[in-house]
């Protein structure tokens, strides 16, 4: 656990309170860094199109739809992400790293298709909107999926910075696009949203291609059935199910909720205080990040290297 746990450490070390304050801002840049970008560079679209994008109904419509697609992306790849960050993670181990690309390539594969097949037949019986519209939609989903798994993938890989570099790039360029492109309303706001996420798709995805260069362009061991784990492909769908749940019992009550843009439903009552109490939560999720990879690191490798290598009690 290289990369960042050898960071922080490194500054750590220097034992001042300026370096264990630099030390618990990293953490928080890195371990929420993502998300947060995004949550930003969607607000920003919105407050830029105030004024442009008339009537104020279309930017509501806008921020709900990306909040729809990143929720159902989700949901829909949770269970991929943990059973395939696992079947990485046992290549890795057995120095088999000219498995990975091929595998992945297979996975963005099944992915690709079975998204596109949902999210088709979803936007066909559920959706009355413009063409346009609705594969724009159909489009993001697809790249947000396979987005979730090109993510998880170089988390594994302790990417951390490089998630973080990229993503700026990434979300600058959808700012831009979005900025550019909002004289065409809903669809250039979601155009810009497109052009970000797949950008930043492929940036990901260019940088795994690098690092694990292979012979062959596809594989499927990881559907064998030695390599699938039922466990992990619940608990995936399960905690992505968890996180969004307790919004989407909000957002389909009738007495929390309103219209906004077919079925597509929001609750001003509850998204407000859920958006404020995920920016609450970032000093945690910073000083967890730092006790994991630093203490809790350095303990777990030896134990393992110990049993691996047959010590004695």
């Amino acid at each position: 656990m290289a990369g960042i746990g050898f960071e922080l450490r490194k500054i750590l070390s220097r034992d001042s309170y300026t370096a264990t304050l630099r030390a618990y801002l990293y953490a928080g840049l890195i371990s929420s860094g993502p998300w947060v970008l995004s949550i930003i560079s969607v607000m920003v679209i919105g407050v830029m199109s105030l004024g442009v994008v008339i009537p104020e109904l279309l930017i509501r419509q806008f921020l709900v739809s990306v909040t729809y697609l990143m929720a159902a992306s989700l949901i829909i790849t949770g269970g991929a992400q943990l059973f395939f960050t696992r079947f990485i993670s046992d290549r890795l181990f057995e120095k088999q790293e000219e498995r990975i690309l091929p595998n992945l390539v297979g996975i963005l594969l099944v992915v690709t298709v079975s998204s596109g097949v949902l999210g088709f037949a979803l936007l066909s019986v559920l959706f009355d909107q413009p063409f346009l519209y609705r594969l724009l939609m159909l489009a993001n989903f697809v790249v947000l999926c396979n987005l979730w798994l090109t993510i998880v993938f170089l988390s594994g890989m302790k990417a951390y910075n490089r998630i973080l570099l990229v993503m700026v790039a990434g979300y600058s360029l959808m700012v831009l696009c979005s900025f550019l492109l909002r004289f065409l309303k809903l669809e250039g706001l979601l155009m810009g949203l497109l052009i970000g996420h797949a950008s930043l798709f492929f940036m990901f995805l260019f940088d795994i291609l690098r690092e694990y260069p292979a012979k062959q362009l596809v594989a499927f061991d990881f559907l064998k059935r030695k390599q699938v784990f039922i466990s992990l492909l619940l608990t995936g769908l399960c905690y992505n199910l968890g996180i969004w749940v307790d919004k989407i019992l909000f957002w389909f009550n009738p007495s929390t909720s309103t219209e906004v843009i077919g079925p597509l439903r929001a609750s001003m009552l509850y998204d407000l205080p859920i958006f404020l109490a995920y920016l609450a939560i970032i000093p945690g999720m910073a000083v967890f990040l730092v006790r994991i990879e630093t203490d809790f690191a350095e303990w777990y490798d030896r134990v393992y290297s110990a049993i691996r290598g047959g010590e004695t009690l």
